[in-house]
C-alpha cells in the first residue's frame, strides 16, 4: 500500500475544517487537526480515526508563530513530511464600519491572516526539499464581491486572496500547488447553522471542491475555485 499523503487542517474542530478533515481521511490521508477547542478536536479525531488512518490534534492559536513552528516541527518528527496544508481557521465580525472597532479588524487579521501566513511559512521548506506539496486556503466570494457589514472580514479575504495568487507563482517551479477556494455562504455556525429553507452551500460541499483539487494530476492546478449554489433561488 502506499505510504499515505499527511496533511494539516486548521480550524478543525467544527464546520468547513471539520467536514474537510473526514472527507480527506476517507482518500487515505492521515489528518493532524488545528483548533482552540480540545474537547470538539478530540472527537474529530476520533471520527478521523474510524476511517482506519492517523490523526493527531494541536491546540492553540493559529496567530502565534510560536504554536504553528512547534506543532509542525512536532509532525515533520514523527511523520517525516507535510503532503498537504488547508488554511481554514477563520473568523467573521460583520458589521458597518461605523460600528466597527481596530481590536475587532486586527482579531480578523490575526485569525484569517496571519494564521494562514504562520502555517505556510512553516510548512514550505519542507515542501521546497521534497518538491512537492499542496497549500489550499479556504477564502470566500466576500474576498472578491463588496457587501454592506464586510469592511473588516471583506478586507482580510481580499488579503488571503492577494498572498494565495502571489505565492503561487512563486513557488510552482517546486510544483507546489497553491489554490484558493472561495464559497459563498455556508451552512455552519459562522452563519447562523443549518436552515434548509435557506439556499446555500453545506460544509461538505466545500470539502468535496478541496478533494477534488488535491486528486488533479499532479501536472493540474485548479488555482482558484469560486463555489456557489446552483440555485439559491430553488
Amino acid at each position: 500500500m502506499a505510504e499515505r499523503d499527511v496533511t494539516l487542517v486548521t480550524g478543525s474542530s467544527r464546520g468547513i475544517g471539520k467536514a474537510i478533515a473526514l472527507r480527506l481521511a476517507k482518500e487515505n490521508h492521515n489528518v493532524m487537526l488545528f483548533g482552540r477547542d480540545v474537547t470538539a478536536l478530540i472527537e474529530v479525531q476520533a471520527q478521523v480515526k474510524k476511517l482506519g488512518v492517523e490523526s493527531d490534534y494541536f491546540v492553540g492559536d493559529v496567530a502565534d508563530f510560536k504554536f504553528a513552528e512547534n506543532s509542525v516541527g512536532s509532525i515533520l518528527k514523527k511523520y517525516r513530511k507535510v503532503d498537504h496544508l488547508i488554511n481554514n481557521a477563520g473568523i467573521g465580525i460583520l458589521k458597518k464600519f461605523v460600528d466597527s472597532s481596530l481590536e475587532e479588524f486586527k482579531k480578523q487579521i490575526d485569525v484569517n491572516l496571519i494564521g494562514a501566513y504562520n502555517f505556510t511559512k512553516c510548512v514550505i521548506d519542507n515542501m521546497i526539499e521534497q518538491m512537492s506539496g499542496s497549500i489550499i486556503n479556504i477564502a470566500s466570494l466576500a474576498g472578491k464581491n463588496s457587501f454592506v457589514g464586510g469592511t473588516m472580514y471583506s478586507a482580510t479575504k481580499h488579503a488571503l486572496l492577494g498572498f494565495t495568487r502571489s505565492l503561487m507563482l512563486e513557488v510552482r517551479q517546486y510544483n507546489i500547488r497553491v489554490a484558493s477556494v472561495c464559497p459563498g455562504s455556508v451552512s455552519t455556525e459562522f452563519n447562523g447553522g443549518h436552515d434548509p429553507k435557506r439556499k446555500i452551500l453545506d460544509a461538505d460541499d466545500v470539502a468535496e471542491t478541496v478533494a477534488l483539487i488535491l486528486k488533479l494530476p499532479a501536472g493540474a492546478l485548479a488555482s482558484e475555485i469560486d463555489l456557489r449554489p446552483t440555485n439559491p433561488n430553488g
